[in-house]
């Protein structure tokens, strides 16, 4: 549950790693294996999801459709919601007949601001 708790409270994307510093400021005890066991459980169960950058695993809470834009430069993450943009991939992969379509999410790269200046 601290897991969780930590994600949802968390917009930032974390790692594993950093949600385990984090969790085990609350559970000392926890180990390492925990929290990864616990991550493969909520991402099986559907309660988190991964969002892959430069090789990088993160983690996130928000499970409703979305899309992200990241940095190229500092990795950093933002999310975004556009039905639109959902209402079209979706549109544009219909036509494939061999998968069942469950969820669609576009990611953007770019560079931030803070990395622009």
């Amino acid at each position: 549950m601290a897991i969780g708790e930590f994600l949802e409270d968390n917009l930032n994307h974390p790692t594993a790693d950093e949600i385990y510093k984090a969790v085990k400021t609350k559970l000392p005890r926890i180990t390492k294996a925990t929290v990864y066991k616990n991550l493969k459980v909520l991402l099986a169960e559907g309660l988190i999801k991964e969002v892959n950058v430069k090789g990088i695993t993160r983690f996130e809470a928000k499970i409703d459709p979305h899309h992200h834009i990241i940095c190229k430069n500092c990795t950093k993450i933002i999310d975004f919601a556009s039905q639109e943009l959902t209402d079209f991939a979706l549109q544009v992969i219909r036509d494939q007949k061999n998968f069942k379509i469950q969820l669609t999410e576009t990611i953007f790269y770019g560079i931030c601001k803070n990395c622009e200046s």
